[in-house]
């Protein structure tokens, strides 16, 4: 048997990237969206650990999805174990963050966003189960990436409700990103539907972040980040503790990592016929012209 090495800088010009700005639509797939949903959430991780100050660290939390979510094609398909991101805190000490170039690493200022101000009523919809490690290594900062069975009436949906309200009855800040345009969005709130709702155009992506001492006192304020399928994906901060220098994370950035080393530029993506769900007309125009360019 011939083994053949590749030199490295062949394999470096062969990595395309992404045919679009920001989220590639294509990538929302039954069959590819978990694979993706792993690499973006281990991108995320590699890049906090790569910035946060000590004593924080970046880990994946495991957890098992459960139920089967119908597609509208009528296609079936099971959930495996999917990673989660979670921020967790050693012990206290001070510490910057990291400021680099934006052409060759990852953005560092804040991108466009909307302030919400929720009642508490509003922001809770279950019983609240405070979630607290050990002293040692308590939670900081929930991320969760949005799956399809969050978005889909049943159990998935319901063990996610429940999740979140932990995280919102507990010290912990949140950060939701929902890179899906399918299904029924996971909003605490029906004031943040109505506000979401007179955007124009509508968002097709969004992120939400809602820090631990912003509730309280009747109100929770929640910061909304809403991405366009022509957009590139936005700069968020990462909040630690109350008074300390938060974290830029550049989405964009973790997106292209995902992509360039997963199998999505290898034939993974059937580009030859329509994403699920299906884009509108001129937005499907505008992806095929970005196609053919490529």
């Amino acid at each position: 048997m011939m083994t053949i090495v590749l030199p490295t800088e062949f394999i470096i010009k062969t990595a395309m990237p992404s045919p679009f700005p920001g989220m590639d639509p294509w990538l929302e797939a039954a069959d590819i969206w978990p694979d993706f949903h792993d690499s973006f959430a281990s991108e995320i991780r590699a890049q906090l650990n790569a910035s946060l100050p000590p004593p924080y660290y970046a880990r994946l939390e495991m957890r098992q999805e459960v139920g089967v979510v119908d597609d509208e094609s009528g296609e079936a398909y099971r959930h495996q174990v999917i990673p989660d991101v979670s921020i967790a805190e050693v012990r206290r000490s001070p510490g910057v963050g990291s400021s680099v170039a934006a052409t060759a690493a990852p953005r560092t200022e804040i991108s466009e966003f909307l302030e919400v101000t929720v009642p508490d009523e509003e922001g809770r919809h279950l019983s609240v189960q405070v979630r607290d490690s050990s002293r040692r290594h308590r939670l900081v900062t929930f991320i969760e990436i949005v799956s399809p069975s969050n978005k889909t009436a049943g159990i998935g949906r319901e063990s996610y409700l429940e999740k979140r309200d932990e995280v919102l009855g507990s010290s912990a800040s949140l950060i939701e990103i929902d890179l899906l345009r399918g299904g029924r969005r996971v909003l605490p709130s029906i004031r943040l539907k109505r506000r979401l709702a007179r955007l124009d155009p509508p968002t097709d992506y969004l992120v939400l972040i809602n820090r631990a001492w912003s509730r309280g006192n009747g109100a929770g304020k929640w910061h909304l980040f809403p991405i366009s399928v022509r957009q590139t994906l936005p700069v968020i901060p990462v909040p630690l503790r109350a008074g300390e220098p938060e974290i830029s994370l550049d989405l964009q950035h973790v997106f292209n990592r995902a992509y360039d080393t997963g199998p999505y530029q290898r034939g993974a993506l059937d580009y030859r016929s329509p994403p699920h769900p299906r884009l509108n007309s001129a937005d499907y125009e505008w992806a095929r012209e970005r196609l053919a360019a490529k």
